[in-house]
Formats: C-alpha cells, sequence, structure tokens
C-alpha cells in the first residue's frame, strides 16, 4: 500500500509539473502572439482614427481602439496568472508581492504582507505551488470571507519548515469542515490548496468561528532550507 501510495503522488506531481510547463507555454504564446497581433491592429486604427474622417467615425474607431485595449489588458492578466514572470526570475519574495497588489487593485481588500528575509530560493515546483496556494487563498477570501483585511504570512522555521499563514476578518465559518466535505461545502479553493499540500508533504489547519475571521495554516517540509 506504501508503494502504491508512492507511486500515485509521484504520478500526481508529474501531472502537476506537466500542467506548469503547460501554463507556461499557453501564456508565451498569448503574450507573443496573440496579444501582438492585437497590438499591430490597434496601431492601423490609430491611424485610420487620425485620418480625414468624420467625427462620428473617429468616435467609433476610437471606441473600436478603447475594447481592443481592455482585450489585451485582460490577457495580459490571464498571462500572469498563467505563469507569473517575476517567479521565475526573482522567485517568491517578489512575486507574492506582486500578485498581492493587483489583487488589491481588483478587490478593495487590503493585504498586510510579512515574508521571511531570511527565505531563499526553493526547487522550481514547490515555489509554483506556494504560488497557486497563496493565489487560491486570496481566491477563497473573496469568494467566501467577506473580509476587509487580510494578513498573509510566509516564515521559514527554525527546523526548515515553510509557515504560510492566511488570516482575515470576515464571517468565519460555524463548523471547521472535514477535508472530504470542503467540496460539498462548495469550498473548492480549500481543496485545491489540501491537494498541493499534500503532495509536498506537508499539513494544513483551518481556525475560525462565525463572526471571528478564518485562518488557514500550512506547514510545508522545506528541502532546501538554506539556499
Amino acid at each position: 500500500m506504501d508503494r502504491l501510495n508512492a507511486a500515485l503522488q509521484e504520478t500526481q506531481r508529474r501531472l502537476m509539473t506537466d500542467r506548469e510547463e503547460e501554463r507556461k507555454s499557453l501564456a508565451r504564446e498569448l503574450h507573443d502572439s496573440v496579444i501582438q497581433d492585437l497590438l499591430g491592429l490597434n496601431y492601423l486604427l490609430e491611424d485610420v482614427e487620425n485620418a480625414e474622417s468624420s467625427n462620428q467615425q473617429r468616435r467609433e474607431v476610437h471606441a473600436i481602439r478603447q475594447s481592443i485595449r481592455q482585450v489585451i489588458g485582460n490577457l495580459r492578466q490571464l498571462c500572469r496568472d498563467l505563469r507569473p514572470p517575476t517567479i521565475d526570475n526573482h522567485g517568491l519574495a517578489s512575486a507574492i508581492p506582486s500578485l498581492v497588489q493587483e489583487w488589491e487593485e481588483r478587490t478593495g481588500v487590503k493585504v498586510k504582507i510579512e515574508i521571511d528575509k531570511t527565505l531563499k530560493r526553493l526547487p522550481e515546483l514547490m515555489e509554483l505551488s506556494i504560488f497557486r496556494i497563496i493565489q487560491e487563498g486570496l481566491g477563497n477570501v473573496i469568494k467566501h470571507a467577506d473580509a476587509s483585511k487580510v494578513q498573509l504570512l510566509l516564515e521559514q522555521l527554525p527546523e526548515g519548515h515553510l509557515l504560510i499563514r492566511f488570516t482575515d476578518d470576515g464571517r468565519g465559518i460555524e463548523t471547521i469542515p472535514d477535508l472530504a466535505d470542503l467540496s460539498t461545502k462548495e469550498h473548492f479553493g480549500l481543496v485545491g490548496i489540501s491537494e498541493r499540500v499534500a503532495l509536498l508533504g506537508g499539513r494544513m489547519e483551518i481556525k475560525s468561528a462565525t463572526g471571528k475571521g478564518f485562518v488557514l495554516e500550512i506547514t510545508l517540509p522545506n528541502p532546501n532550507p538554506f539556499g
């Protein structure tokens, strides 16, 4: 049974790695092809807008260009969600603040971030998994918490483990759900988080009560605590 579980976990890890590679490839294709084509089209329309034409025609072309710019902005956000560019070059310490800033601008909910200054670069899959966990955690706040403030902590513990803690001031939940019941309670984000945590050999704990906010605490073993 232990061999079977180990084989299943290894298969899931490979699937996760393949999925991240597909996301990276799709983000590159969107950026290098689709977005560039739209920018080219927008420049052509700029020439049309500036050409001699009626005010009505210029207004219509201007509206089309505005729509194209909006689509480009949405696609760029999608590319960042698919594969955050900062994580490849600078790691979690840069990628997380960038993610949080964009999330704050989108939602209006303030996030206080504390990232351990001693945190070093981690293996690629672990960094991406932690980034996805934080994405899901923030998504869970918007979908379920009705919170106005969030605290996010990423700390390297003395024994080399990593601690991730979300705390919000939202409505909380009456009963802490069993992981097996999370999907039936529509906490799909927590299901995704729990799966990633399990694949990394970590543990997840939920603390909450009605009207008293929500705490999600994750501890992960660090395979490379000293860089």
